[in-house]
């Protein structure tokens, strides 16, 4: 019995260690990459366990503005500290009369620190030059200079750049997420022991791929210096809700876009981007009805209107305006002139509305779109809303319909980037482009990757004559005479506009947007402009930061010009 138990007990320690045995070489030879039902990498999770790093940069890519200023992660000189400063004997008064801080703090910094750190998180501010240089030229183990990429959300144009969330992405972050998502991270890293103590001597390494292509850089069409003041200007006249979207007409490039209430960072779908969201125009529409009456063979604009009458036949209208020509009817905004005129044209063509609309480049999206690389009909506008004239049981045998949709009312929908666009597809005298957010894709070093050239649309146009015509009309409101006197003299030309907001059973709220769409100066246009304050009872905003924004352009060109013609003007 005692050898047969013997046995037994041999052969169950026999096959233990054997179990063991596998188990060991399956750990350190067998599975080393791939272990258990998780797959863990324990040659990576050793390594892990044994170094401590900082990350330099998360290997995604960044957005820079039109001169090549970085917007999103811009580059920062820092300075690492290591933990294992404690251990070793350093110049602690050099090292705190770099930085201009008491000896005592910076010991201080080192004793209690179990990671890596950043000297500047530690100042509180961003090191200079001079200081960063003079970290180079100590050239002390454990205190490493670096160029540092420093994680966040961008501090301006938040909506028109977006943020990226585990619930999502939003603005040009999620458009362009196909280009900007992380390759691989940059880390300074060193091995510890058990302790946290040092492995292999001082030694601190680089880790990430030396790629001079990625991560790339997305060259948008912001200038930063607009885009700051257009947020103040916002933010100072207390709009709630609306924004403003300002474009080079040459170019149709987007300088500033502001939106408010500005984006929730914690939940990027939360707040809209509202210059690409579409909202009645109001009387900015009458623009597209005043363009279609010019070139109609059949409508006599050198008529007078009875502006005293309402578009609801037995009604009083909400102003008396008198008897006024066609251009005073513009300037004045009677309703009854172009609800008039648009039932007189749409008695004979009942798509004359959409015809001009698509001549003015307002039909359905105005952003930049096209195939690009691997992805077809890439939009730079991810979430740009559709325009529309007519809702979907368009009424256009319907007399009110048509007076209510003349005059940006009913079922018209706009976005605000695209009434921009119709004012500087107006002042180019009739050329009708795509707007653009973006024109490049740069590798890292700088060079081309991809390029967003103008898309131009020489079809279906606006004839010379009748953009003039539409030019002398705009010209008329930012007048003593027109709707929005407060911007004369300022060499603005647009059109005003104020929606009532309708609830979901169509009553009225008595809230309104109000909206201004120009471009200036109207004898060289060179900017189209929209400001709108959305949902409110008060316009101010809407007239005071288009003002102010155009006064501040102006302002600045005269400092530019002044500057050019004497270098030493301050």
């Amino acid at each position: 019995m005692k050898v047969k138990r013997t046995i037994v007990v041999a052969i169950s320690l026999i096959i233990l260690f054997s179990v063991l045995l596998y188990r060991l070489a399956d750990i350190q030879l067998l599975s080393t990459e791939q272990f258990g039902k998780k797959d863990v990498n324990l040659l990576e999770a050793s390594v892990e366990q044994r170094t401590q790093s900082v990350l330099l940069h998360n290997g995604r890519g960044s957005f820079l503005d039109h001169n090549g200023v970085s917007v999103t992660n811009p580059p920062q000189l820092d300075v690492v500290f290591f933990p294992f400063l404690k251990d070793i004997d350093v110049p602690i008064e050099e090292v705190a009369a770099l930085v201009n801080e008491p000896s005592w703090k910076l010991e201080q910094w080192i004793t209690q620190s179990e990671e890596p750190f950043y000297v500047s998180d530690q100042l509180g501010r961003t090191l200079t030059e001079k200081e960063y240089e003079a970290f180079q030229d100590l050239n002390f183990p454990g205190m490493i200079s670096v160029n540092r990429a420093k994680p966040g959300d961008p501090e301006v144009a938040t909506h028109f750049l977006g943020v990226v969330r585990g619930k999502g992405a939003s603005g040009l972050e999620e458009t362009f997420e196909e280009f900007l998502s992380s390759k691989d991270e940059e880390k300074l890293l060193y091995h510890v022991d058990g302790k946290g103590d040092p492995l292999f001597g001082l030694n601190v390494n680089y880790l990430g791929q030396q790629d001079p292509y990625y991560p790339v850089q997305v060259k948008t069409t912001l200038d930063l210096g607009l885009q700051k003041q257009a947020e103040a200007l916002i933010d100072a006249s207390e709009m709630e809700e609306g924004g403003l979207v300002l474009m080079d007409i040459e170019s149709r490039n987007v300088l500033a876009m502001v939106s408010r209430p500005q984006l929730d960072s914690n939940d990027p779908n939360r707040y809209e981007n509202h210059m690409i969201k579409s909202y009645s125009p109001g009387s900015v529409f009458k623009t597209v009805v005043a363009a279609a009456a010019i070139e109609h063979p059949n409508v006599n604009i050198r008529e007078t209107y009875n502006c005293n009458l309402s578009i609801n036949e037995g009604k009083e209208p909400s102003r008396s305006l008198g008897f006024l020509t066609f251009e005073e009817s513009f300037a004045q905004s009677c309703n009854y002139t172009f609800a008039k005129i648009a039932n007189e044209m749409m008695a004979q063509d009942e798509d004359v509305l959409e015809n001009y609309a698509a001549k003015l480049g307002i039909t359905d999206f105005v952003g930049w779109k096209g195939d690009l690389f691997r992805l077809k009909d890439f939009k730079q506008f991810g979430r740009e809303d559709r325009n529309q004239i007519w809702g979907a049981d368009p009424q256009k045998m319907v007399p009110l319909a048509i007076s209510q949709t003349a005059i940006g009312q009913l079922d018209v929908k706009m976005s605000p980037l695209s009434m921009t666009n119709m004012m500087a597809t107006i002042a180019s005298d009739g050329i009708k482009k795509e707007v653009r957010g973006v024109t490049d894709i740069l590798y890292k070093n700088g060079s081309e990757f991809i390029e967003f050239p103008e898309h131009k649309d020489l079809d279906n146009r606006l004839s010379s004559y009748s953009a003039l015509k539409l030019q002398e009309l705009l010209q008329q409101v930012p007048t003593a005479q027109g709707t929005a006197s407060s911007l004369q003299g300022l060499n603005i030309a647009g059109k005003s506009g104020t929606a009532e907001v309708e609830n979901e059973e169509g009553m009225k709220k008595q809230i309104f947007h109000h909206w201004f769409a120009g471009y200036f100066p109207y004898d060289q246009p060179k900017y189209a402009m929209v400001v709108v304050t959305l949902n409110s009872k008060r316009s101010e905003p809407t007239y005071s930061v288009y003002k102010d924004m155009v006064s501040y352009i102006y302002e600045q060109e005269n400092k530019e010009e002044m500057k050019r013609r004497d270098p030493a003007f301050e």
